[in-house]
């Protein structure tokens, strides 16, 4: 088995492997799986912006399906501290403004603020994620940190290309189970450990 840190250069290296024309069928089939879900409760929704130079799976669509079919939910961005690896949170509408920091990453610099216990869906980006709900990320342990002050029911909804593994055997105390995960095949739900 295979550790965090062999997973996540793993994944990194999967990803940026796929053409374009395979990333873009993805992010499509994506879209198309994120459409399947009840969005009906949701107020607020937390959505990453991709980091295009990790090939994370374009969000953009899924923005623009959710403000045109349900105009009424409010999309939430972050901005991430790196010093104590800590987000901030933002309503993405046409006034925020976004600038790209040191490590090209597109972040809000501007805007209305929102609690972490408002949001009622998180959108999570991941490199792999097993059967039991588990994802690796880049291993700073913001969306972990972000979760804890989240309300007790918010979903926390992984964004892959690819399926899962079975399982991640190195996990640790702060390592939060998602709630759903998103694959370009199929939509998994995950029963709380």
């Amino acid at each position: 088995m295979k550790s965090k840190k062999e997973l996540r250069l793993e994944y990194k290296i999967k990803r940026c492997q796929l053409s374009l024309d395979v990333e873009i069928a993805l992010n499509e089939l994506l879209l198309f799986q994120f459409t399947k879900l009840d969005l009906s409760k949701i107020a607020f929704l937390h959505i990453f912006i991709p980091i295009e130079k990790y090939h994370e799976p374009n969000t953009y669509p899924i923005i623009n399906y959710v403000q045109q079919v349900f105009p009424q939910i409010k999309i939430v961005v972050s901005r991430s501290n790196f010093e104590d690896c800590s987000m901030q949170h933002y309503i993405l509408d046409e006034h925020t403004l976004f600038e790209t920091n040191k490590w090209g990453i597109s972040e809000p610099i501007s805007g209305v603020q929102v609690a972490s216990s408002a949001i009622d869906m998180i959108i999570v980006p991941l490199l792999i994620f097993d059967l039991f709900g588990y994802r690796v990320g880049y291993g700073k342990g913001f969306y972990d940190r972000f979760f804890s002050g989240c309300k007790v029911d918010v979903q926390r909804v992984g964004l892959s290309f690819f399926d899962p593994i079975d399982v991640i055997w190195d996990k640790n105390e702060y390592d939060v189970q998602l709630t759903q995960a998103i694959t370009p095949n199929r939509i998994y739900h995950f029963d709380a450990e």
